[in-house]
């Protein structure tokens, strides 16, 4: 496959650029564009620092920030860009901090020196224009980077710059993304009254085949009688959302209310049908031995775990692949197809069956690197049910800052 390779002359080029890098517009955001060599190869966003937060804090910050940008392998200069509401203004600064964020940059900066990283530039995109923290003298005294105008030079640029670039178009129109704000990114497909009160009736119907049974394990054996979850997971993701029927959403829907149906789904997504029956099997292994044993299923695996004992030996576990430790790529277009499918799925589905497809859509954006789109899944789950313990656990993930080990791995050529 060849590589597209867009030259950006100008700051504003490269500026016009970056949103095309993370896959939406950023707002009140930081952007670490990282480069191996002369080429970009990553770009991370992060929310920006709270207003309070103080010296030592931004310093511990960036410093977590440029650790994540290390783990890039090769990795060897970068770009930070941060985006603000914030002005820029026309008069001078006085200080050594006068652009929006300038302490928390000059941290970043200094940390990014202390790394070995060439800042190859350090741009603000603001309320009122654009501008380089490059561009800016080093006041006397001052030690670090500067963020300040000693000769009272204009820093600020008009917008229009970045809007007006024509970088873009050395996109091909397959590579080339149409940008919203995150926000939209997150937004669900419109599904009429009718249709969703079609899918409850539906889903209901399943659900009245036995019991109120949850997470058990004769809910997973079950479905896997009756279902086929691994099947069903295969065929679904075969369908556009055109084509998927309402009993299909329901059963779907039924599926993934079971918590060890709905990880193997999700993971069959994003790595394929070996590792649905992989899983598959794995869950009815440990269902059988919990209807054995009347242990629970956390007691059943710490056991192993301490015996040295793995049902896998030989691949990954399910918790490796949730958690992100493992360097098996996910197969990008099932991931994007699935995204598509539980979408659709969450908007026909009744407000208590959501959560479950919720995370299933939170963990198939953050293996892509989307985790700014994947919080908004989160709490939107958490709206529903503020005890859900994969919101929960998901939000313990995402909050931490973990990527997948999969983000630092550079494709191999033929899948770059």
């Amino acid at each position: 496959m060849q590589k597209t390779i867009v030259k950006t002359p100008t700051p504003q080029d490269f500026l016009a650029l970056v949103p095309q890098l993370v896959g939406f517009l950023p707002e009140r955001s930081l952007v670490l564009v990282a480069f191996r060599g002369n080429r970009t190869c990553g770009a991370l966003r992060f929310n920006l620092p709270q207003e309070q937060a103080g010296v030592p804090e931004l310093r511990r910050i960036a410093g977590t920030l440029l650790g994540t940008l290390c783990k890039i392998p090769g990795v060897d200069a970068l770009v930070p860009v941060l985006y603000t509401d914030e002005e820029i203004g026309d008069a001078p600064p006085e200080t050594s901090v006068g652009l929006p964020q300038g302490v928390f940059l000059r941290a970043i900066l200094a940390r990014a020196a202390q790394s070995g990283f060439l800042v190859r530039d350090a741009l603000c995109v603001a309320a009122d224009g654009w501008a380089s923290y490059l561009d800016l003298e080093q006041v006397p005294g001052q030690t670090g980077p500067a963020i300040g105008d000693r000769a009272g030079r204009s820093l600020r640029h008009p917008l229009s710059d970045i809007a007006e670039s024509s970088v873009t178009e050395g996109v091909p129109p397959g590579d080339r993304r149409e940008l919203a704000r995150l926000q939209t990114g997150a937004e669900l497909p419109k599904v009429d009254l009718a249709t969703r009160e079609r899918c409850a009736r539906r889903l209901a119907r399943y659900q009245r085949l036995g019991p109120d049974m949850g997470p058990i394990p004769e809910l997973v054996e079950m479905v896997g009688d009756m279902l086929d979850p691994v099947g069903t997971a295969e065929t679904v993701l075969g369908l556009t959302p055109a084509e998927l029927s309402i009993d299909e959403a329901a059963v779907l829907l039924f599926l993934v209310q079971s918590p060890a149906t709905r990880d193997q789904m999700m993971l069959q997504f994003a790595f394929g049908e070996e590792e649905g029956r992989r899983s598959h099997a794995l869950n009815r292994h440990y269902a059988q031995r919990q209807r054995e044993t009347g242990l629970s299923m956390d007691d059943l695996v710490a056991a192993d775990m301490a015996a040295g004992r793995s049902f896998h030996e030989t691949s990954p576990t399910t918790g490796d692949l949730m958690l992100g430790l493992s360097r098996q790529r996910p197969d990008p277009e099932r991931v994007a197809r699935g995204i598509q499918l539980l979408k659709l799925l969450v908007a026909m589905a009744p407000r208590p069956a959501r959560p479950a497809p919720l995370c299933m859509l939170a963990w198939l954006c953050w293996a892509l690197g989307q985790g700014s789109v994947a919080g908004i899944y989160i709490d939107t789950a958490l709206d529903i049910d503020d005890d859900y313990g994969m919101a929960l656990l998901l939000r313990q993930v995402l909050g931490s800052g973990h990527l997948p080990e999969w983000a630092f791995e550079v494709p191999r050529e033929e899948d770059a």
